[in-house]
């Protein structure tokens, strides 16, 4: 076992210089200019990709359920990508998200210990269901919406919600328990939800009339901040399967 987890060790330190150099390079690109675009978004995908392998190797070291539920939620962000940054399939793309945030809803109730599943999923459909009122009361989505749009709404509004709750639910388990996970995976669920915020902005303009002279710089930096938080986000989302284990290798290393 101790061989194990020091090869997790060093698995771990070649995976953050790894995403960190990609994630220069792509920030740089993003930035100045100076990379292609199709160079920029194979550089995304691939850190994404990166995250999805280093969790499922950390599931065959550690052999632990919970290694299990992070690869599989690693898993579906990296389809979720591939949606998202090499197809126009906007829906299928947060349909697949709101798949990862039902992951990590299970996996808060796995770490939490004796929580109530059932209560925190009826807890999530009123939230939905409170987000749907809100988006019918403001006008954004009524009778001449159309059918892809309005299904776009019904799945991102979903999607928000339920990671809206899981960042909280992330901030009181780490309130209660203080360990290294917890603090790395809020911390991970907190920079995933401004990657959400900017990604929000964006993509404003699509549903409400926005004066463009007012919001085009605003638009600028919420186009290079998606993934100024987006990686750092699945990083530490990763990390935090095999942060103890990691730190358990430096401690008797001392």
């Amino acid at each position: 076992m101790s061989n194990k987890k020091s090869m997790l060790l060093y698995l771990t330190f070649f995976y953050v210089l790894t995403e960190l150099t990609i994630y220069v390079s792509f920030m740089t690109g993003d930035i100045n200019g100076s990379l292609k675009i199709t160079t920029i978004t194979w550089l995304k995908y691939s850190s994404v990709l990166l995250c999805l392998l280093y969790s499922v190797i950390v599931f065959i070291l550690l052999q632990e359920k919970d290694t299990l539920i992070l690869a599989a939620a690693l898993f579906f962000t990296g389809l979720s990508d591939y949606f998202l940054l090499f197809t126009n399939s906007f829906t299928f793309g947060m349909l697949s998200f709101s798949i990862v945030q039902l992951i990590y809803l299970l996996r808060l109730w796995y770490l939490d210990r004796g929580a109530v599943l059932i209560y925190r999923s009826l807890l999530n459909l009123l939230l939905w269901a409170g987000a749907l009122t809100i988006l019918k009361l403001l006008g954004i989505m009524n009778e001449n919406t159309e059918l892809s749009d309005k299904l776009l709404l019904y799945v991102a509004s979903f999607y928000f919600v339920t990671i809206l709750h899981n960042v909280i639910r992330s901030f009181i388990h780490m309130n209660k328990c203080k360990s290294s996970k917890s603090i790395i995976f809020s911390l991970g669920m907190f920079l995933f939800i401004f990657c959400d915020i900017n990604v929000g902005i964006y993509n404003l303009e699509g549903f409400i009339a926005i004066d463009q002279e007012i919001f085009h710089k605003l638009y600028q930096f919420a186009e290079v901040a998606m993934w100024m938080f987006y990686l750092p986000a699945q990083v530490c989302i990763a990390l935090s399967g095999s942060i103890e284990s990691v730190s358990k290798v430096n401690l008797t290393k001392k």
